[in-house]
């Protein structure tokens, strides 16, 4: 089960990453600019393919589960817990909707990290410095962008609350649940799977850390 713990270390140290870094270029542009305004709005457009693919997901998510949604919005604004570079306004639902309509984005950005890289890999595109920049950038701009939110997390309490008591009722009661099959978890096919997206993941962990260095060491 190494490979399962090291795949959820190296997401967690990603979204810690990214955190980090969004602070410290938003500062750069601070400090390059002068205005607030203008600093957001440099960091939106150096985020603008994740962004897109944010709240892209929430919206195909939301029109997956018949949820209605409102305006969508790409202009930054400055928060006390960081900068919020887009929105799409999602109406009241039940929780489990309103979980899955919220880590859409998460599922949906690893799997455009990881299914590039793959797909690059298995068709020496690698090679090639130009598909390299492009998918540094845009692994860079997704890795970055893809977390969830506290506002997109709204009803994973009570999901998580639902979920704990239906696995407690099916210990109590002695029920086998298709997900505790160790043939299914631990199935070759999903162990696979994980070991690679355990090697791919530390594209976007170097990426990131290289640039935090950077600027660390030029102070910026």
């Amino acid at each position: 089960m190494l490979y399962l713990i090291f795949f959820f270390l190296e997401l967690i140290l990603l979204y810690f990453l990214a955190k980090r870094l969004t602070a410290l270029i938003y500062r750069f542009f601070l400090r390059l600019t002068k205005n607030k305004n203008i600093a957001s709005y440099l960091l939106a457009i150096v985020f603008l393919p994740g962004t897109f693919v944010h709240e892209a997901s929430h919206i195909l998510a939301a029109l997956f589960l018949l949820v209605p949604f409102g305006e969508v919005e790409f202009l930054p604004q400055v928060q006390e817990d960081g900068i919020k570079l887009g929105s799409v306004g999602i109406a009241k639902v039940d929780p489990v909707r309103r979980f899955l309509i919220g880590v859409a984005p998460f599922i949906v950005g690893a799997l455009l990290i990881l299914g590039g890289l793959y797909y690059l890999s298995q068709n020496n595109l690698s090679l090639n410095p130009y598909y390299m920049l492009i998918t540094g950038y845009l692994i860079f701009a997704i890795g970055n962008t893809m977390f969830t939110s506290k506002k997109d997390l709204e009803g994973a309490l009570e999901l998580f609350i639902l979920v704990a008591i239906i696995f407690g009722l099916g210990y109590l009661l002695e029920i086998r649940l298709p997900i505790l099959d160790e043939r299914i978890v631990l199935s070759k096919e999903l162990i696979m799977a994980f070991k690679t997206s355990d090697l791919f993941l530390i594209i976007p962990l170097t990426i990131d850390s290289l640039i935090v260095i950077i600027f660390k060491f030029l102070k910026l």
